[in-house]
């Protein structure tokens, strides 16, 4: 009889554990992670620009956060400190470098609904939206915005 009780509490156990992880988008399709432009989407997005600073092809990161944010990664640092790095590089102070860094930095925040997405960046005041569609195919992103088909792979 005891051994029946602990088979059916294992049983329920498992159950509240795979619906948790459904439930928080712990799926295999989940946009969650970190995802680097690949193919032709990465020269379109100024890849090529950037590689002349030092970023390798896998240096521009693009990473959805579970709590709704988008954060632009170049080289493992937030892309502000990137910028600091490149204008200390250009003979600015720290603190001239850390002003001029601030005055481009944004915040980005995207919400997904099944295939759609919304991506919301504000910068300096003005806040720009643009919506689309997106597909998760094993470690591969295809965004669909405004017309334009971006790629990125997992990271």
């Amino acid at each position: 009889m005891k051994k029946t009780q602990e088979k059916i509490l294992a049983i329920f156990l498992i159950a509240i554990i795979l619906t948790s992880l459904v439930a928080c988008g712990g799926g295999k399709d989940s946009i969650v992670g970190k995802w680097i432009p690949a193919g032709d989407s990465a020269d379109s997005l100024g890849l090529e620009d950037l590689e002349e600073l030092g970023v390798g092809a896998d240096g521009m990161v693009m990473e959805f956060t579970k709590d709704g944010k988008v954060k632009l990664l170049v080289n493992d640092k937030p892309i502000e400190d990137f910028f600091v790095g490149i204008l200390l590089d250009f003979g600015m102070s720290q603190s001239e470098a850390e002003e001029a860094a601030k005055e481009m930095a944004f915040d980005m925040t995207y919400k997904v609904n099944g295939d759609k997405i919304s991506m919301t960046s504000n910068m300096d005041g003005e806040t720009e939206t643009v919506e689309g569609t997106f597909k998760i195919s094993g470690n591969n992103l295809t965004m669909n915005m405004d017309g334009e088909t971006i790629t990125f792979k997992k990271k």
